[in-house]
């Protein structure tokens, strides 16, 4: 590797060596007498935000772009713009992922290290372009969610999801690495360039047996694909995992990785562009089942956690469908989507923190065991707070797509997506199911702003949230994706140019 392609790593290499000496300085301290066995967590916390924003500004100012020999790694101006925002991301949710690791005492410095080793790979994820490659990241960044979902050592719960999340990973890695198997067989390379120029020849009309084997091993590699960013029917695994996960640890997998895993799957279907024809009526059904099942789910659910969870299966299908249309505007429109539902998911999980914050107080002060949040905590809260109640309405009706907000535009661009290629059924049914999802966000804000019916007999606690208007960090940041869901709608321009650039130089070597 020569010394330019060796300074366009350098983010990479600068994350690699800082997560190294903080997990031997960190583990020197706490295990150092003179200091009488200390807690670092807000130690932790700083060194985390300091390594998080010096890579924000080495990523800013990188403007070599580069290759790893044989095409494993590529740096392009499309990857440095998505591990911005990727980053960006990152800052926001920190201090709700804090607060969760706060909440349930969880004081484990190491929960830090290894979010830090998720996003190194997820970086190096948008950076691969080989197939073996993506497999170790893959793997790299599953071994660091598994840790993280079994990371209460004293729940029972978390230890089922840690299980649960590592028993599936380890049975869809073997999918993934039949398909490369199959597709090495048939062509004799595994990178994604090479794959690309091999397909150029209509292996259908030389050889229907090396058609076969390369078909089966793209299918069972976009599975794979499809099972990482929970798409149905392959997100079996997702509820109860994410349920049972410490609330940190949710919240970085539902709002983390999504744009590294997105970029690979465009990446993906661009080198497979020749065989995409094969499997777009695939990918636009999963997408379209996606979005039915993960709605019809979510009206019967009573927990607020829960519910959130299978409202974004229901997001992931939009992205999965316009995934089937192959074009520069439809991947535009999906990280448009994408930009807009990950600010959303972090006003979610930022007012569930607040509730799980609150119901804290509560149970220290009347000596009470904690109890999932279910709907019907939420009763009346227009009473308690009228200004968070209505930060409510904004944020379930962006969600739903009700306009005069941005979520309206990001459904909105890829349904014009999907027209466009002509997909009329496809969209016409996404319209349908997303008339009846918005059922079940209006019964969230009927909740809020009036009595429900089980208030009584669950929950009563959280009947007393946000009755004091403190205002902190999460605050701040709830104000300002709330003005973000706002803005975009009526200033879109910026932001749809932003990820046009990104489509555009994504594949520049």
């Amino acid at each position: 590797m020569d010394g330019i392609v060796f300074k366009s790593f350098i983010p990479e290499i600068f994350l690699s060596i800082s997560i190294l000496l903080q997990l031997v300085f960190n583990a020197r301290l706490i295990n150092n007498i003179n200091f009488n066995f200390p807690l670092i967590d807000k130690e932790v916390l700083g060194q985390f935000f300091f390594i998080l924003c010096c890579l924000f500004f080495l990523l800013l100012n990188l403007k070599i772009q580069g290759f790893s020999p044989n095409y494993l790694f590529l740096n392009d101006e499309g990857g440095r713009v998505v591990k911005l925002f990727l980053l960006a991301f990152c800052l926001l949710s920190l201090v709700i992922i804090s607060n969760g690791f706060v909440l349930q005492n969880l004081n484990f410095f190491e929960f830090f290290n290894i979010f830090l080793l998720s996003i190194l790979s997820l970086l190096l994820l948008v950076n691969s372009y080989d197939l073996i490659s993506t497999y170790l990241i893959i793997e790299m960044q599953a071994l660091c969610f598994y840790i993280l979902s079994s990371f209460r050592r004293n729940s029972s719960f978390s230890t089922e999801a840690g299980l649960k999340y590592f028993v599936s990973g380890s049975f869809i890695s073997g999918f993934f690495l039949f398909g490369c198997s199959l597709i090495y067989g048939a062509l004799g390379t595994l990178n994604l360039n090479n794959i690309e120029l091999l397909l150029a020849f209509d292996l259908k009309e030389s050889s229907s047996f090396l058609y076969s084997f390369v078909l089966i091993g793209i299918l069972f590699i976009t599975i794979t694909l499809l099972f990482k960013i929970s798409a149905a029917p392959f997100h079996f695994w997702s509820p109860d995992v994410y349920e049972g996960s410490p609330l940190s640890a949710t919240i970085i997998f539902s709002i983390i990785p999504k744009l590294s895993l997105f970029t690979f799957f465009v990446k993906w279907l661009s080198s497979i562009s020749i065989l995409f024809l094969d499997i777009k009526f695939v990918l636009i059904s999963i997408g379209i089942f996606s979005v039915f099942l993960g709605t019809f789910f979510a009206i019967r659910q009573k927990r607020l956690k829960r519910l959130v969870i299978y409202s974004s299966i229901a997001q992931v299908g939009f992205l999965v469908a316009i995934l089937g249309v192959q074009t520069i505007d439809g991947y535009a429109s999906l990280y448009f989507f994408l930009i807009i539902y990950m600010i959303s998911s972090v006003l979610i999980w930022s007012n569930i923190t607040l509730f799980y914050d609150s119901q804290n107080l509560f149970n220290i002060f009347y000596k009470k065991a904690a109890l999932p949040l279910f709907l019907s905590g939420l009763s009346n809260l227009f009473k308690t707070n009228k200004m968070w109640a209505f930060s409510f309405v904004l944020i379930f009706f962006s969600i739903a797509g009700v306009p005069p907000l941005s979520g309206f535009l990001s459904k909105i661009f890829i349904l014009f997506g999907l027209i466009q290629s002509h997909e009329l059924i496809g969209s016409l049914f996404l319209i349908l199911i997303s008339a009846i999802s918005v059922y079940y966000y209006l019964r969230v804000i009927k909740i809020i702003y009036f009595e429900s019916k089980d208030v009584r007999s669950q929950n009563k606690q959280f009947q007393t949230v946000f009755q004091i208007y403190n205002l902190d960090i999460i605050c701040f940041i709830i104000a300002f994706c709330l003005f973000c869901l706002v803005f975009f709608f009526f200033h879109p321009t910026n932001l749809i140019l932003c990820c046009q650039h990104i489509v555009l130089n994504l594949f520049s070597f």
